[in-house]
């Protein structure tokens, strides 16, 4: 275990922890909550999981602090976790420990998520979104990311007209805003507030040959000028509520509004919050107890 607390912003951090299975999920949201950077799910019986979580720009002292929080945020639950590891590795290894388990994974309809060191998966028929595994959110291996592409692909496949426009919030590693540029979305911008993220937009957007579609910008949604004919945003529930006017006013009368990130338990607040700004809820999609929501603005 790393002693010292002052470490540079050269060096990130992971802990490993062991857990009930019946919190899985629910640690997982937390640690997100908590800027983590990635989740890998180290083993798991049908009782227990141990994961890795990897987390940049923070002390160790503070990571240590999470399983406790957790546990007191989570009382009436199984919410105790028990840490095994806390190491710090130089960012040169980042990409070096992603190799170990970042493989080909086939996303919706249309899609195989790789990276760039593995990109002759030859699967018939499918698409590639070629994503660098840096600090920008998104690898398609997260419940939330595949969910926004299905109902990405529900938008945009089972309607003979093609979105003329797609605003990603929160676009992290890019993903969705790729997977829109495929699916034949001609003008296609991604915002996020982490410039780190939009850097590797920038790197993920050059390995798709996508310089020419994808524009992605630092700041949030009230940054740009005018409104889109899909917006999707594929964050936690207390963002997309903090956020909801920003993305209700981006999205054109009659557009579509996608949501992804947030659990069943989670869903009547987001769907009040919503329904006051005369968003209707279309249709929804579900994927190991997350949820994503197709919601159209009323004229």
């Amino acid at each position: 275990m790393t002693e010292s607390n002052d470490l540079s912003e050269s060096y990130y951090l992971t802990l490993e922890v062991d857990l009930h299975q019946e919190s899985a999920d629910l640690w997982t949201t937390f640690c997100f909550e908590k800027e983590a950077c990635g989740i890998e799910v180290i083993s798991e019986t049908e009782t227990r999981q141990q994961q890795r979580i990897f987390f940049e720009k923070k002390t160790c002292d503070t990571v240590l602090q999470y399983p406790r929080q957790f546990a007191r945020s989570y009382p009436n639950t199984r919410g105790i976790v028990s840490v095994l590891k806390l190491e710090s590795h130089p960012y040169e290894d980042w990409q070096s420990v992603w190799k170990d388990h970042f493989r080909p994974l086939e996303a919706g309809r249309s899609f195989t998520v790789c990276p760039p060191w593995d990109t002759e998966v030859g699967m018939a028929g499918r698409t590639l979104l070629v994503i660098n595994p840096n600090q920008g959110f998104g690898t398609g291996h997260h419940p939330s990311t595949l969910l926004a592409l299905e109902a990405l692909e529900a938008r945009i496949l089972e309607d003979p007209i093609i979105p003329r426009s797609l605003l990603d919030v929160g676009t992290g590693s890019g993903i969705l805003s790729f997977a829109a540029a495929h699916l034949g979305v001609p003008l296609v911008h991604g915002v996020d507030h982490d410039f780190a993220a939009i850097r590797d937009v920038v790197t993920n957007r050059k390995l798709n040959n996508l310089e020419h579609v994808v524009q992605a910008v630092v700041g949030r949604a009230d940054c740009l000028n005018r409104q889109y004919a899909v917006v999707i945003s594929n964050m936690l529930s207390q963002e997309l509520l903090e956020t909801r006017s920003d993305l209700v006013h981006k999205t054109e009368p009659q557009g579509t509004l996608i949501c992804s990130g947030f659990l069943e338990s989670q869903w009547p607040e987001l769907n009040k919050a919503f329904q006051a700004l005369r968003m209707k809820p279309q249709c929804f999609f579900e994927k190991e107890e997350w949820q994503a929501a197709m919601l159209i603005r009323e004229p």
